[in-house]
């Protein structure tokens, strides 16, 4: 493996980071998209969410999530290269985030953020974006996001 140059660790910080505005905007899912290749795979399985593939999925999901909730907030820090093989590169981010719903319910996660990414046209975007826990998961999580 390949040490991750300075210039693409900072270009996919930047990455996560916007991924984190994008969704605490709430009102625009085409910011969030464009930050994902056409044929991304986001696994939210082990915090209880859908496995997404493709744009589209990840478009209906948030669609919904930007219907239900009010207000959103995500702190992203302790980035991690974790790998880079010259075209691949994978970085890892602790991230809390926190939600309130328009039916009242609020939701606290502390979360790890893993984005594997590839080049496209000479900007970075993911390719396969996972969720882990870091601590337990609330309840409310699954009566906000869950499947009705």
């Amino acid at each position: 493996m390949t040490q991750m140059p300075e210039n693409i660790r900072l270009q996919l910080e930047r990455l996560m980071t916007d991924y984190c505005y994008a969704v605490d905007g709430l009102q625009d899912v085409q910011p969030l998209l464009d930050i994902f290749t056409d044929d991304v795979v986001a696994d939210f399985t082990s915090i209880g969410l859908p496995m997404m593939d493709g744009k589209g999925a990840i478009k209906n999901f948030f669609d919904g999530v930007f219907d239900e909730m009010t207000h959103h907030f995500h702190f992203i820090s302790n980035f991690r290269p974790e790998s880079y093989d010259g075209s691949i590169a994978v970085m890892t981010a602790y991230v809390i985030g926190m939600g309130h719903a328009a039916d009242g319910n609020s939701v606290e996660v502390q979360v790890k953020y893993r984005f594997e990414c590839i080049e496209q046209n000479g900007r970075w975007k993911c390719r396969h974006y996972t969720i882990t826990p870091m601590m337990p998961l609330p309840a409310s999580l699954d009566e906000i996001h869950g499947e009705d």
